[in-house]
């Protein structure tokens, strides 16, 4: 049985969350007037595009968020704050040029085309979100996952070469 990367440490959720209510803080230590608030999941926030748009990376054709530095093994968490801030330009270059790993790796077929996922046929939703039975059209499928899945993130180009295992301790196996 498999389990998705994120899921071997802490809950990502808690973790993400402690550090950006942390960041929170300091900066309401420099300007008193400042408000904001903390979505990790919590949120009808699209926290890859808003990625995109602070220029830390792409939209692969997996539609997970690439970096040059991690690969598309992040995790996204969103600060939003009443101030208008310094902003970078949206990064709008596509670096996966003609690949399609992730799309011909699929077993459930979820990447119907380049940057367009069927969340319904996905792995992650199948085993995660789904409520009520898998479907049996997927049982041959699952390649034994069993929570989330990392088929397209693990044969992506960028994983491969730009992927870092993190030291943070709460992160680990556990």
């Amino acid at each position: 049985a498999r389990f998705s990367n994120y899921a071997w440490g802490d809950d990502y959720h808690d973790l993400i969350k402690k550090k950006l209510y942390y960041l929170l803080g300091h900066l309401k230590s420099l300007d008193q007037n400042l408000n904001g608030l903390v979505c990790v999941d919590t949120a009808p926030v699209t926290e890859k595009a808003w990625a995109q748009r602070a220029g830390l990376g792409w939209i692969g054709k997996h539609t997970n968020l690439l970096t040059r530095d991690f690969s598309s093994w992040l995790l996204l968490g969103v600060l939003v704050v009443n101030k208008e801030l310094v902003f970078d330009e949206p990064y709008s270059y596509d670096m996966c040029g003609s690949c399609t790993a992730c799309i011909d790796e699929c077993p459930t077929d979820a990447l119907i085309e380049p940057y367009q996922l069927d969340a319904n046929k996905c792995i992650s939703y199948l085993t995660i979100e789904h409520r009520g039975e898998i479907p049996s059209k997927f049982h041959g499928k699952l390649n034994n996952w069993i929570y989330g899945c990392d088929i397209c993130q693990e044969v992506c180009t960028w994983s491969k070469t730009f992927s870092q295992i993190t030291e943070n301790r709460l992160f680990q196996p556990r």
